[in-house]
C-alpha cells in the first residue's frame, strides 16, 4: 500500500497527503499500541508487535510523507476483529488490500511532513517543511505538528483563523497526555493514541466539536468530544485544516 499511495503522490506532483483509510479492507498487517517508556530520555513507547489477520479498518487516516529520502507513512487506524475492536498504529510497510480499493484523500503541494529527529522528545516525527517544487496557488489549507502539551482543541481553533474561509475540516492523529471529554468520561491514563474523526464545522465558533479515538497504554478504548483545554499532545499531532467555506 505505501508504494501505491506514494506513486500516486509522485504521479499528481504532490510532495505530501492525507489519506482517509477508513472502509479500507487489508490483508494481514502489523500494529503497536501506546506504551511505558522503556527509558528516561521518552515519555512513552511502543508495545510489542502485534499482527492481525486482516480487517476492515472502520476508520483510519494516513499521513503521507518523507523519511530517509523515501516516502513513509504515519497511521492510526480503529477496526474490529476476533470479537473486539482495536485501535492501534499500523505499520506502513506491512500493508497490503485484499481487494481493490478506492481511496479519498487530499494531496498537498507548498508544504511536506518529513521526518526528522525531535531534539526535545527524541522521537523521529514528521515536520512540516515549505516545498518550493510545486507552482504558487491560492492556499486553501494548512498542515502543522503540535508539540508536548500544546492543547489539541485551542490549537485547532488558532490554526482555523489563518485559513481564507469560515468553515473548515480537520484531519489528523497523534498522542495526548489525557484528555477530558464533554460527552463521556474521562481519559485518565497519560500515555494514549489518538485518531480524530469527521470535524467538519466552524472552528472559529463556540460550536466546534473535536469527535476523537483514543487508545490508553492498557489498551482501553476511549470516545467522545474533546473539552476546550484539556487535552494536551503528549508526544506529537499531525493536523490537516482544510478550506471548506467555498
Amino acid at each position: 500500500m505505501l508504494d501505491a499511495l506514494g506513486g500516486w503522490a509522485d504521479e499528481h506532483g504532490y510532495c505530501s497527503a492525507v489519506v482517509d483509510l477508513s472502509d479500507v479492507s487489508l490483508s494481514g498487517f502489523d500494529y503497536v499500541m501506546p506504551d511505558r517508556a522503556i527509558d528516561d530520555r521518552h515519555a512513552a513507547w511502543y508495545s510489542d508487535t502485534h499482527s492481525s489477520t486482516g480487517a476492515r479498518l472502520e476508520e483510519a487516516v494516513a499521513i503521507l510523507g518523507w523519511r530517509d529520502d523515501a516516502w513513509f507513512a504515519h497511521i492510526h487506524a480503529y477496526w474490529h476483529e476476533a470479537g473486539a475492536n482495536h485501535l492501534g498504529h499500523l505499520l506502513p510497510h506491512t500493508l497490503s488490500t485484499s481487494n481493490p480499493t478506492i481511496t479519498k484523500g487530499f494531496g498537498l503541494k507548498g508544504a511536506r511532513f518529513e521526518a526528522e529527529l525531535d531534539p526535545e522528545t527524541e522521537f523521529t516525527l514528521f515536520r512540516v517543511k515549505k516545498d518550493t517544487t510545486s507552482g504558487v496557488e491560492p492556499p486553501n489549507a494548512l498542515i502543522t505538528t503540535l508539540a508536548p502539551f500544546e492543547d489539541l482543541y485551542e490549537s485547532v481553533l488558532d490554526l482555523s483563523q489563518h485559513l481564507p474561509g469560515d468553515n473548515c475540516e480537520v484531519f489528523g492523529l497523534g498522542s495526548l497526555a489525557g484528555t477530558v471529554f464533554e460527552n463521556a468520561p474521562p481519559m485518565t491514563g497519560l500515555i494514549s493514541e489518538i485518531l480524530l474523526q469527521k470535524v467538519n464545522n466552524s472552528p472559529g465558533s463556540a460550536s466546534l466539536k473535536l469527535p476523537v479515538r483514543t487508545v490508553d497504554l492498557n489498551g482501553h478504548l476511549h470516545q467522545g468530544n474533546i473539552a476546550r483545554g484539556q487535552a494536551p499532545t503528549l508526544v506529537t499531532c499531525e493536523l490537516l485544516l482544510m478550506d471548506r467555506s467555498a
